[in-house]
């Protein structure tokens, strides 16, 4: 009959169905943005961690530090304190910290030095990540890095390196170094130092090889010399250099760069 109540059962069904219906409908809406919040948080895990530390040397300096995160982009801390060691001669280095220096825009870091670019520091990473032994500390020794009177180089322009990886083959790293795209691999037989740089996109690979000492005119040929040596074999016991060396070393010219008339030397 109207108006007559409902039973207290059926009253305490109607309650509860209520009470549920906005939590099964909130349970329904979580549901639908589960995916989107687990790719977030997963993409701010792979910002937070950071891939292994790397000790760079670079004459009588050096420290030990990651340069990229563990989704192979550049730490930005980590782009600062390589460009710190790989500052020309000439350049002081700075009295601010690298955190003080993180706040520092532009290309510029400090007086002298130039922040080396984070594309290159990434490729850095690749190479040292493919030679990298389990338990043992990778250790990348610079040469020449930021060379601003190297005028329309790629060391003027902090996208350059030469470096070694201790325990690395000069060979097997220059061979590694031609894999990657948009990469320029110098080969220097008899040199202590493997160039690379990158290039703008749509470059390929761009390698060469330069027999030329060090302080003589380049000399470019088509083949790296036969050596009978495996390229892939450890090479521990490479020459040390004076401290300064890495930011004196002239001898690190660029690759012969192809334009429409053949071509020029940077």
């Amino acid at each position: 009959m109207l108006g007559s109540p409902l039973p207290i059962a059926a009253f305490s069904l109607v309650t509860m169905s209520l009470a549920l219906t906005p939590a099964v409908a909130d349970a329904s809406h979580r549901s639908k943005h589960l995916p989107r919040v687990a790719r977030v948080a997963k993409s701010i895990q792979s910002t937070l961690c950071a891939k292994a530390p790397i000790e760079v040397v670079a004459g009588a300096e050096s420290a030990t530090f990651s340069i990229a995160r563990c989704d192979g982009t550049a730490i930005p801390a980590g782009v600062d304190q390589l460009s710190v060691l790989a500052r020309p001669a000439g350049a002081s280095r700075p009295a601010d910290s690298i955190t003080a220096l993180g706040k520092v825009r532009g290309a510029q870091l400090a007086p002298g030095i130039r922040r080396i670019d984070s594309r290159l520091v990434e490729r850095l990473e690749l190479a040292v990540d493919h030679f990298r032994k389990e338990g043992q500390p990778a250790r990348v020794v610079l040469i020449s890095g930021y060379r601003p009177r190297s005028s329309g180089s790629y060391h003027g322009a902090g996208r350059a390196l030469d470096f070694r990886i201790e325990g690395v083959r000069n060979e097997a790293l220059v061979n590694y170094c031609k894999t990657l795209g948009d990469t320029g691999c110098g080969y220097y037989p008899n040199g202590v130092f493997v160039h690379m740089d990158v290039r703008d996109p749509g470059a390929g690979h761009v390698a060469w090889v330069d027999t030329s000492r060090s302080g003589e005119a380049p000399h470019y040929v088509p083949n790296a010399p036969q050596s009978p040596a495996s390229a892939d074999a450890p090479d521990a016991k490479l020459p040390g250099l004076p401290a300064n060396e890495h930011r004196e070393s002239g001898s690190a010219t660029e690759a012969p760069t192809k334009t429409g008339d053949g071509h020029r030397f940077l």
